[in-house]
């Protein structure tokens, strides 16, 4: 309560959806450019439970805005080792928005989570291929915030 009273006695505003100029939003399905199956997926349902969570209705067609999303880069890094055996891997995914208002396109290219995004690969395959997932996963809720931050500054930009 503190913070929020700081923040709008500097002159910053808290901006939620009952600000923006849309209600609703149509997520059009998600392009994967890469060879990592089930992104396109896993990219819409983040971007969806992300948009309902901050009080922004999804519909299948006619929302009041149309995001259109493209996986761009899917990349699996290891930043640790032992014995030469991968012990930890981080994903690095991009991804390309377009976003449709009323005719009016805004784009932003190679989206990706600001946050380092790692999982264990050491043990079994099949231990590995579960951390995997669900870190891709994370990546996916990550990117999806770091989408409506951008969608809910881009809006906050235009007000007068």
């Amino acid at each position: 309560m503190h913070f929020a009273f700081f923040l709008t006695s500097c002159g910053y505003h808290l901006i939620g959806s009952s600000t923006l100029p849309f209600d609703s939003v149509t997520i059009k399905p998600v392009k994967n450019k890469t060879y990592e199956p089930r992104l396109e997926e896993r990219l819409h349902n983040a971007l969806a439970k992300e948009f309902i969570a901050q009080g922004i209705n999804v519909k299948t067609e006619k929302g009041d805005i149309e995001i259109e999303a493209t996986v761009t880069a899917f990349e699996l890094n290891t930043i640790a080792t032992l014995d030469e055996k991968a012990q930890e891997q981080a994903i690095i995914m991009k991804v390309d928005i377009k976003i449709t208002d009323k005719g009016k396109v805004t784009e932003f290219a190679s989206i990706e989570s600001p946050l380092r995004i790692t999982f264990q690969s050491s043990g079994s395959v099949s231990q590995a291929v579960v951390h995997k997932e669900k870190t891709v996963d994370k990546a996916c809720a990550e990117i999806a915030k770091e989408i409506i931050g951008k969608t809910v500054i881009k809006y906050a930009k235009q007000r007068p």
